[in-house]
């Protein structure tokens, strides 16, 4: 549930047992607190309560974090949809609500983000031909191939 993922990030649940789960130590991976997964993390599952900092990993990027959890017995941590493509880790259910793209478009899931390009001003020249062909029909399929859920 989600109270139950606010108790583990919040370090309230240290084991996997008291959630339903084996008798494991539960290792939180956390990312660092400048990232915007983090971020959003934060905000939108634990309603912007603190997450446990002492006893918690600390990975720097969404590809150490997977490794991370694939490599140890008992993470867990959050992860763009994006990454969970990767049969080595599973996704968790958020009070019975699988993360998938129907779901987070539906709004059935509540945890996700937009990735944002920003520009100083109105783009102009080459940056906006990126935008206009990031925006195109042409990188659809291939946003959507990476594990994206396009606009």
């Amino acid at each position: 549930t989600k109270q139950q993922l606010v108790d583990i990030f919040t370090g309230k649940v240290t084991n996997w047992k008291d959630v339903g789960g084996d008798d494991m130590k539960i290792v939180v991976v956390n990312r660092p607190t400048s990232s915007g997964t983090r971020a959003t993390f934060k905000k939108y599952a634990l309603d912007g309560k603190e997450e446990t900092v002492g006893k918690a990993l600390t990975e720097d990027s969404s590809g150490t974090v997977l490794k991370a959890v694939a490599d140890t017995e008992g993470a867990v941590s959050y992860l763009a949809l994006s990454y969970i493509n990767d049969s080595s880790i599973k996704a968790l259910k958020l009070d019975g609500v699988e993360p998938t793209a129907e779901n987070i478009t539906s709004g059935k899931y509540p945890i996700w983000s937009y990735e944002h390009m920003y520009t100083k001003g109105a783009a102009e020249g080459v940056a906006k031909a990126f935008i206009d062909y990031m925006m195109g029909d042409e990188v659809e399929p291939l946003v959507e191939k990476l594990g994206y859920i396009p606009i």
